[in-house]
């Protein structure tokens, strides 16, 4: 047999397989470029859903607390933090936001004038936005840390109570200890007034003046002053899509910040 004898299309056998190896060659870089889109397209698609979910989240909190109730007995709204043994988590904001009139627009609101954004005990990832309607019972002082944190904890999972999800992709963490491993949702609010409660206290005792008083931008008068309400929402949420969910191990859970403030009227 011939050494240089050619195959009928021409083609000898040392370049059939050097044509073989190159489209090997080609076939495997697509591949790996074609992976590398999906889960590009991936990471994207589940950015864009969990910033969604934020926006929408951020913006009824600051709806609601922008529509509060407020007066000197009470701010409009409160954080309650749950403990898990040496762990503080300030993890529930309250809103006094009535539907409509308050009972008692200068005293304290009554439980079915609230409004309660926490994460569902039941499912950590899940952020919730709790009222319970028929309750009429009045609430606890705001400093009554114990009585809020037992009103809350017998909230969620109060059975009677109207429970709506706001989302479903706040990431979740456990909470390691001497018992059972329990596991929270990534959710932190934080609230400050202007004058504070101590700044009120402090003019109630007659240590400090109406005029001295820390008002918002200066805004006061003698009979008046004005008052500042102001609250901060941290989430972390994870990126949202089925694809992206089989790889949970490997995805980063994406922080969102938002804040709101309340503004109303003091009196001396």
């Amino acid at each position: 047999m011939c050494r240089n004898c050619k195959d009928r299309s021409g083609m000898t056998l040392v370049e059939l397989l050097i044509a073989t190896t190159i489209m090997v060659m080609v076939m495997g870089t697509l591949a790996a470029l074609s992976d590398g889109v999906q889960r590009a397209f991936e990471f994207n698609q589940g950015h864009s859903t969990a910033t969604q979910h934020a926006r929408v989240v951020l913006d009824r909190i600051a709806r609601t607390v922008r529509g509060a109730t407020a007066n000197e007995h009470f701010p409009g709204m409160t954080v309650v933090a749950g403990e898990a043994g040496s762990w503080r988590f300030p993890d529930t904001l309250v809103v006094w936001h009535p539907d409509g009139a308050a009972a008692d627009p200068a005293g304290l609101p009554r439980y079915d004038e609230l409004i309660l954004y926490t994460a569902d005990p039941a499912a950590p990832n899940q952020l919730v936005e709790i009222t319970l309607p028929g309750d009429t019972r009045t609430v606890p002082a705001v400093d009554d840390e114990a009585s809020w944190l037992a009103q809350v904890q017998a909230a969620r999972s109060n059975g009677s109570a109207e429970v709506v999800v706001l989302t479903d992709l706040l990431r979740s963490f456990p909470i390691r200890g001497n018992g059972p491993t329990a596991w929270r949702g990534a959710v932190r609010f934080e609230t400050r007034l202007r004058p504070s409660a101590d700044h009120w206290a402090a003019y109630g005792d007659r240590s400090i003046d109406w005029e001295d008083l820390p008002w918002v931008q200066g805004i006061h008068g003698p009979n008046t002053g004005l008052r500042q309400s102001w609250v901060r929402t941290e989430l972390q949420l994870m990126p949202g899509g089925d694809a992206v969910a089989q790889r949970a191990e490997s995805i980063q859970p994406i922080p969102f910040l938002g804040s709101a403030a309340l503004y109303y009227e003091l009196h001396p």
